[in-house]
């Protein structure tokens, strides 16, 4: 395989994401991948925020804010619709439905190409 082949199979991995837009509405986006580097991004901003969560300090309180200013960004980036952008991601939705958006994104990623129940039909044969 090429360089051009792999970066085109990797644009052309596109995901169906469901999520929580509001407490009883789930919906479906199409995502893509998260990079190596978006993933370490998300891991990274995961780790940072379990640190500060639950403390109430002004330090505390400024570091949870810069981080969670980076979620619509993000968001956005891994959105393939352009109608997704960092604005709408900022001004649309809730912060509860931005997280749950993330994380079904990482839940997604984390899943195989054979479903479960592929992998039982392949179990009782």
């Amino acid at each position: 395989a090429t360089r051009d082949k792999l970066e085109r199979d990797y644009n052309e991995d596109i995901l169906p994401v469901q999520f929580y837009s509001s407490p009883e509405t789930l919906r479906m986006i199409q995502a893509r991948r998260p990079t190596q580097e978006e993933m370490l991004l998300i891991m990274r901003l995961s780790a940072e925020a379990a640190i500060y969560e639950g403390k109430m300090d002004s330090d505390s309180l400024k570091k949870m804010v810069e981080i969670y200013e980076k979620l619509p960004k993000l968001a956005a980036k891994l959105s393939v619709d352009p109608k997704l952008d960092e604005k709408f991601w900022k001004t649309k939705v809730s912060f509860t439905a931005l997280q749950d958006f993330i994380t079904s994104l990482i839940a997604a990623t984390q899943r195989g190409p054979i479903s479960e129940e592929e992998m039982e039909s392949f179990r009782k044969e």
